[in-house]
């Protein structure tokens, strides 16, 4: 095996993790905050996926513009969504509100997954945007790559900077850290986490997105995205956006090395093992933030 596969492999999983970690940047908000594993989460990025490569294939928009129409939508609807559906069992004993969200975004999962497939049927699609490739000696990266790329590291700072230091990012933090003395100062804890429910499920559009640019996406394939960013907010720690990139890119190494040098098919169980190997070994230093 020659350097240059090897170099290719690894830019590729950089590339497939980065995009792992903007799908738990969101997930990993929400639970910080509103207290919920949302297992429909990773099948928003494979409906948006799917409604993103229908917008592009039937109006030929800019993909940044697709992200432009996809990001309100996502927050208006999961903002009634949780208003409707999820607020109403924080009535309910620790017990029941529990069993009663995941089964209800399992529900949703199953319904958004049914009818996207009903729809828009459930083979896979894709932004097949083609741009020039750089070539390095015998490897060669896609400008769609690198684009994508500067996207996940702009994405990342930009997520990080607003939930650091505006108004509506420390709200999300007082929340967190003190739901009765933040109401005492004037925070809504309700509303604020219904907005942080909507806010955290509205960045998977651009995931969707970036991720539908490189990688086919079909409307079944959501829960194992959710599965990954689970293990992602596990290794890098609920709120820890650079741990989450760090743990998102080593995943999608992982996988992809494992494609190299075993069968592709290990590759999603293979790296979960991994995640759960350093939990054990190395549990001080995982998740802190």
């Amino acid at each position: 095996m020659s350097i240059e596969v090897l170099l290719q492999v690894l830019i590729g999983g950089t590339l497939i993790g980065g995009l792992y970690a903007l799908v738990a940047f969101g997930l990993s908000l929400i639970y910080g905050v509103v207290r919920i594993l949302n297992f429909a989460h990773g099948t928003l990025l494979a409906v948006s996926g799917v409604l993103a490569s229908l917008i592009f294939s039937s109006f030929a928009l800019n993909p940044m513009l697709i992200i432009v129409l996809l990001v309100p939508l996502l927050f208006v609807v999961s903002y009634f969504f949780y208003l409707g559906l999820l607020q109403p069992l924080e009535k309910k004993s620790h017990f029941e509100g529990t069993v009663g969200t995941v089964l209800v975004t399992v529900g949703a999962l199953l319904i958004l997954s049914d009818v996207t497939a009903k729809l828009a049927g459930s083979t896979q699609r894709n932004i097949p945007l083609r741009l020039d490739a750089i070539e390095f000696g015998e490897i060669i990266v896609s400008t769609t790559q690198l684009l994508i790329l500067m996207g996940i590291i702009f994405l990342t700072v930009f997520i990080h900077l607003f939930l650091k230091r505006t108004w509506f990012g420390q709200a999300i933090r007082a929340v967190t850290q003190d739901p009765v003395g933040a109401q005492i100062c004037g925070v809504q804890s309700g509303r604020m986490k219904a907005l942080t429910f909507a806010f955290g499920s509205s960045t998977v559009a651009i995931a969707a997105v970036l991720y539908v640019l490189s990688f086919p996406v079909d409307p079944f394939m959501g829960f194992g995205l959710t599965v990954k960013a689970f293990t992602i907010i596990i290794v890098g720690g609920i709120g820890n956006l650079p741990g989450a990139l760090a743990a998102g890119i080593f995943l999608g190494i992982a996988e992809g090395l494992t494609g190299l040098f075993w069968k592709p098919e290990w590759s999603p169980a293979l790296s979960v093992v991994l995640m759960l190997v350093i939990l054990i070994v190395w549990p001080k230093r995982i998740g802190t933030h």
